[in-house]
């Protein structure tokens, strides 16, 4: 990426809204340059909560959508993090390949919350098809550093 294509403001949407994704939210806080501008879960009240949690810490605007494809469809929404659970992932990296792919979404990047996958052969699909739809990539691995991961390495 050059620095013409530089984003200032990575305006992002959560895919998911149980434990991990106010997980993620308080991480994000502390994030410059950020904005979480959409919350999609298949249980509405779950969606509607995050998304008013995201603006509360005024990590918005975001809204809550009732389905993936309506949250990319909104045009506010860059990348994308898969916090779902791991039995949906597969699936869900399968309908955002094609909405990239059929021009329904113009999206730049993806993270995948661990584990990426249930098995190898499930991981090596989420791979290609991220790298298919020409994304940037990422796996959300948060507690590599914590204090208490360290301590149990020391």
């Amino acid at each position: 990426m050059t620095d013409d294509a530089l984003i200032p403001r990575l305006r992002i949407g959560l895919l998911g809204s149980g434990f991990i994704a106010n997980f993620h939210l308080q991480a994000l806080f502390a994030v410059r340059h950020v904005t979480v501008a959409g919350v999609y879960s298949p249980t509405a009240a779950h969606r509607e909560a995050l998304a008013a949690k995201a603006n509360a810490l005024e990590l918005g605007p975001c809204r809550a959508f009732d389905s993936l494809e309506a949250m990319v469809a909104y045009g506010e929404v860059e990348a994308l993090w898969i916090g779902a659970p791991n039995y949906a992932r597969l699936a869900i990296m399968r309908e955002i390949h094609d909405l990239v792919k059929s021009g329904r979404a113009k999206l730049v990047g993806i993270a995948c919350e661990k584990p990426l996958a249930r098995t190898l052969t499930e991981a090596r699909e989420m791979l290609r098809l991220a790298e298919d739809a020409s994304l940037i990539h990422g796996y959300l691995e948060n507690q590599v550093f914590s204090s208490a991961v360290q301590r149990g390495k020391d």
